[in-house]
């Protein structure tokens, strides 16, 4: 069935290339936003899914399979603080990390201490701020 899929949705780019709007976009959707996309205030960083980047203002929640503490710092490694994670009831244990006043062009690095197994990750990450034009 790949190519019925294919040929289907060739055939709605095109009927959207004639009407010059989407023909499948839900109007409450469209109404609701208004042709804008929404603003995308909180990145989610994860093992599986590291961030490389976060725009300047966004928060930041990192998301991890087991109790820990986020060991981190926002002037490379000179003054740290530790953030312990919350159970969320979904089988992950989040930690906000406070970015929002964080400047364009500084760097959030952090580690993390396993709590139940007691031990250190063993690395460090470290997440780029970047403008909130870019």
């Amino acid at each position: 069935m790949p190519l019925v899929w294919a040929h289907s949705e060739f055939i709605k780019l095109a009927m959207s290339c004639t009407l010059k709007a989407p023909c499948d976009r839900p109007a409450a959707v469209w109404r609701r936003y208004g042709g804008r996309p929404p603003a995308i205030e909180r990145a989610i960083w994860t093992l599986r899914f590291p961030l490389n980047e976060l725009r300047a203002g966004q928060q930041l929640r990192i998301c991890v399979t087991e109790p820990a503490r986020v060991h981190c710092s926002f002037d490379v490694w000179n003054t740290v603080s530790d953030i312990a994670t919350g159970d969320s009831g979904l089988g992950l244990y989040t930690a906000d990390v406070p970015t929002a006043t964080v400047p364009a062009g500084r760097f959030i690095d952090f580690t993390f201490y396993w709590t139940s197994s007691q031990r250190w990750e063993g690395r460090d990450f470290r997440i780029a701020i970047s403008s909130v034009h870019e």
